[in-house]
C-alpha cells in the first residue's frame, strides 16, 4: 500500500512505516469488524494468538509477509476487499454475499453493518 508524505515536510522513513502500521491495523479492525470475529476468532483461523491480533489492531508491531497473506487470504474468501487510495487511506469494499450471511448471536441485532467506508490518513472516515 502506498503512502505519501506531505512535499512540505522532509522524507521521514520512520513516519511513513508508521503510518503503514496504522493503515494495515484499521484494515485488520475494520475486516474483523464486518465478519463479526472476535480477536481470537480471527487468530485461531491464521494461525496467531489473540495477543498477537491485538498488537497488529494497535499498529505497534510490524506483519510478518506470512501474516499478510493469510489476512489477504481470508480477506478474499470472506468477499472484503480493500483499495488503496492515492492520499494514503483505503475504501473497503464488501460483497454483498458476505453481508447476507447470518449475523453472529453475540452481536446486537440494531448495529448496522457497514458496506462502503473510505479511511483517510487521518483516521476518519468520508
Amino acid at each position: 500500500m502506498p503512502a505519501r508524505h506531505a512535499p512540505d515536510r522532509p522524507f521521514d522513513i520512520a513516519h511513513l512505516m508508521r503510518m503503514e502500521r496504522l493503515a494495515f491495523a484499521a484494515k485488520v479492525r475494520m475486516a474483523r469488524a464486518v465478519t463479526g470475529l472476535s480477536q481470537s476468532e480471527l487468530a485461531a483461523r491464521i494461525g496467531m494468538t489473540q495477543r498477537s491480533i491485538h498488537k497488529l489492531e494497535q499498529g505497534g508491531t510490524e506483519p510478518r509477509r506470512a501474516t499478510v497473506a493469510a489476512l489477504a487470504m481470508l480477506w478474499r474468501e470472506q468477499g472484503i476487499e480493500f483499495e488503496d487510495l492515492a492520499d494514503g487511506g483505503f475504501r473497503v469494499v464488501v460483497r454483498s454475499t458476505t453481508l447476507e450471511e447470518p449475523v453472529p448471536a453475540r452481536r446486537p441485532r440494531g448495529r448496522p453493518r457497514t458496506v462502503r467506508a473510505q479511511v483517510s490518513p487521518a483516521g476518519y472516515r468520508a
